[in-house]
């Protein structure tokens, strides 16, 4: 079986450590110890632990993770590889519905998977081949097998060439949409793009009850802050208003109310020795929360379809999509042109009117 690598996660190329500086804590995952793809995944985890001021610490983060069974961080990175002189691709998509399979009309196969279906293939004793690849792109995430004295060459990031500025994080009061990474392999068909390209998202000042939303889309990876792990201590969470309530100044009294009592009674609680895991279950569905989320460009287009463009969507969920959108239209114009006349008309348009 010969093995190519066609492309895997590269950094969103509007993100750099020094235009990062004073993006909440965005700029700490330039302070890893590995590659960008290893950087991604060890700052997904802190992510869910509130510890990103410690990137790059602890040398073993990844590895340890991955032998405690925590695999969701190791979802965030995509790697796309070309197959050849092999029909097992086919058997691998049998085995791990995950892996996206497209055969080429060289007789090839293109497999597109994140390091954590490359990892459960590797231990069933399968593509042992592209082995070098892999630990080439993330080593510490393959730890558990033997380095190879095959001398692989990293295949270089496709160069971007659109407008930088559109794919910044954008802002909206406390809501932040950041795009990490992305995937986009150059591949003979554009139809194989919807399912090998990928990107991976970050969203900030979000509500819980946004988050529930967020994860009924199951073909997707998700890390996100834990309320079992991480203090939220009086003043340690923010409540997310609604604009509906916000602008009724009697239910957004009440409301504060309400929320200043729940700090309070999380705090005694803690305060008498209950422990995080169970002093969250009074936490309502407005606690602010982050999440890291990755999907590919057929997963992010059925997202879009319902939460960015779709009248019907909850006001929240809907500006979280609408960002993604400009993000990846811009990424990726031919794959998601129908969401965006369809966003330019019946919301761009309808504000101007």
């Amino acid at each position: 079986m010969k093995v190519e690598l066609l492309a895997y996660t590269q950094a969103n190329p509007a993100l750099s450590a020094q235009n990062l500086a004073t993006v909440g804590d965005l700029a700490t995952i330039w302070n890893g110890q590995g590659n960008f793809a290893e950087n991604l995944i060890e700052y997904a985890g802190r992510v869910c632990y509130r510890s990103t001021h410690r990137m790059g610490t602890a040398p073993n983060f990844i590895a340890a993770r991955v032998k405690e069974g925590h695999e969701d961080i190791i979802e965030h990175v995509v790697i796309t590889l070309r197959i050849r002189e092999s029909q097992d691709p086919l058997r691998w998509r049998m085995l791990n519905r995950h892996c996206e399979v497209s055969e080429a009309a060289d007789g090839s196969w293109i497999v597109s998977g994140n390091t954590r279906v490359w990892l459960d293939l590797l231990r069933r004793g399968l593509v042992a081949d592209a082995l070098p690849i892999l630990k080439r792109v993330a080593p510490k995430v393959y730890q558990e097998f033997p380095d190879s004295n095959e001398d692989i060459a990293t295949l270089a990031p496709s160069p971007y060439t659109g407008d930088l500025a559109k794919l910044r994080p954008a802002e909206d009061g406390a809501q932040r949409v950041t795009l990490l990474g992305y995937t986009q392999p150059l591949l003979d068909d554009p139809e194989w793009l919807l399912h090998h390209g990928s990107a991976t998202f970050l969203f900030e000042g979000i509500s819980r009850a946004c988050t529930h939303q967020l994860v009924r889309h199951r073909l997707a990876s998700f890390s996100q802050e834990s309320q079992r792990y991480v203090d939220l201590s009086k003043g340690g969470w923010n409540a997310i208003m609604p604009p509906a309530l916000a602008e009724h100044a009697d239910a957004r009294a009440k409301l504060d109310e309400a929320w200043d009592y729940l700090q309070q009674v999380y705090a005694d609680l803690r305060a008498l020795g209950i422990r995080k895991e169970d002093a969250r279950f009074l936490l309502p569905n407005a606690a602010e929360t982050r999440i890291v989320t990755t999907m590919n460009f057929a997963a992010w287009s059925h997202f879009l379809w319902l939460r960015a463009v779709d009248m019907a969507a909850q006001w929240e969920i809907r500006a979280v999509g609408q960002r993604v959108l400009e993000m990846l239209y811009t990424l990726a114009p031919t794959i998601f042109q129908d969401h965006w006349d369809v966003y330019q008309r019946d919301f761009v348009e309808k504000a101007k009117s």
